[in-house]
Formats: C-alpha cells, sequence, structure tokens
C-alpha cells in the first residue's frame, strides 16, 4: 500500500512538473492499486480514494474530458464520508470536492453542483484559519 502510493504521488508531482501525460496515467494506475489492497475498514481508505480522485480529476482536466468529473467528484465525497467533523483532513477534502462541483457546474450548468460547493467552501471557512493555505484557497473557489 505505502509503495504503491508513494509512486503515486511521485509520479503526480513529475507530472506536474514535466506535463507527460503517461506519468499521469502511471500515477492513477498506482492509486488504484493502492485503493484495491487496502480493505474497506482501513484507516488509510480515504486517503486512497482522495490520491485517486484528485489524480482523475487532474486526467478530466488535462484530457479535456468534463463528463467524466462523476467519477473525480464520486471518489472526493466517498473519502469525505469516511473523514467525520473534526477529522484534520476534512477541510482539505471538503475543498477539492467544491473544486470539481465547480468545474462539473461550469461544463453542465447543475445548479445543485453550485450549490453543494458554495455549502462546503462555507464549511471550509468557519473551520479554517485565516492564515491557512486551505483557508485562502476556498476564498480564491468562491471568487470564481
Amino acid at each position: 500500500l505505502t509503495l504503491r502510493t508513494e509512486a503515486g504521488h511521485g509520479l503526480l508531482a513529475q507530472y506536474r512538473r514535466m506535463q507527460n501525460r503517461s506519468d499521469l496515467e502511471q500515477s492513477i494506475n498506482n492509486f488504484e492499486h493502492a485503493l484495491d489492497i487496502c480493505p474497506i475498514d482501513h484507516p488509510c481508505r480515504p486517503a486512497a480514494l482522495f490520491n485517486l480522485a484528485t489524480a482523475k480529476f487532474l486526467n478530466c482536466q488535462a484530457n479535456e474530458t468534463h463528463l467524466d468529473l462523476d467519477i473525480p467528484i464520486s471518489g472526493f465525497q466517498d473519502a469525505l464520508d469516511l473523514r467525520p467533523s473534526g477529522h484534520p483532513d476534512r477541510p482539505v477534502t471538503q475543498l477539492h470536492l467544491a473544486i470539481a462541483l465547480l468545474c462539473r457546474f461550469a461544463k453542465r450548468g447543475i445548479e445543485t453542483d453550485h450549490d453543494a460547493a458554495k455549502e462546503l467552501l462555507s464549511e471550509v471557512l468557519n473551520i479554517c484559519h485565516a492564515n491557512s493555505h486551505i483557508h485562502r484557497a476556498a476564498l480564491l473557489a468562491i471568487e470564481t
């Protein structure tokens, strides 16, 4: 699990630097394998879901396949469902889910996506310290 996750993160970082799509695809493969071997009740399950959703979201953007946004949105939602209030990674998960919902709203115009994203961002702003990078990112997302 750890090896696949670390490989996925390394390839994702390499993709961000070099924009080589095969790095992104290999990252997704590693994150998918990590999720496959991570039991449902394992404490790392939310992180495995989040990692895969993040890579798949980037893949949607890179390939301009915005119709596939349902897949990362579902992954972010599943990760959020496993991160209750008070969980230290809940705000970043809410932020990523909100951004994915706003992207889908921009492409499809589904008003419920917009409403859900604004609610998630509002919660992030209420939870996070005003000087945190998550708080600033949530403010930027609200402005778009």
